[in-house]
């Protein structure tokens, strides 16, 4: 969005992100159960450090919405995408798991590109 509602748009895609990754580090058990059933799921520990990453780019892009900002988090996000589509090829007993996550990246990616204010 341009002008002055794209900060609003960006703040509020970076909370809910951010409330939302918050799930996977503190309940990460759950949230994988349900989005990865089987026996065979990512370690917690992980788990818990993905969601985290996440919380503190959040947290970074709520504390300074700026363009710049923004869209080094959406290449982040578009890295650790291709780091998943990497890892659901060499683990294949991961690769729900790891799918789920690169869906995640590539949608952060896309909706905070798509969110960036225009400074």
């Amino acid at each position: 969005m341009t002008g002055p509602r794209g900060r609003p748009a960006t703040r509020v895609l970076a909370a809910v992100l951010a409330a939302a990754n918050v799930t996977l580090v503190v309940v990460p058990d759950r949230v994988v159960a349900a989005l990865v059933p089987g026996r065979v799921r990512p370690p917690r520990a992980l788990v818990r450090l993905l969601g985290a990453r996440v919380v503190v780019q959040q947290a970074v892009v709520l504390a300074a919405p700026t363009r710049r900002v923004v869209l080094l988090g959406a290449a982040v996000d578009g890295l650790h995408a291709a780091s998943m589509v990497a890892a659901a090829l060499r683990w294949p007993a991961q690769r729900r798991a790891a799918t789920v996550s690169a869906a995640a990246a590539i949608g952060s990616a896309v909706l905070g590109a798509g969110t960036a204010p225009r400074d």
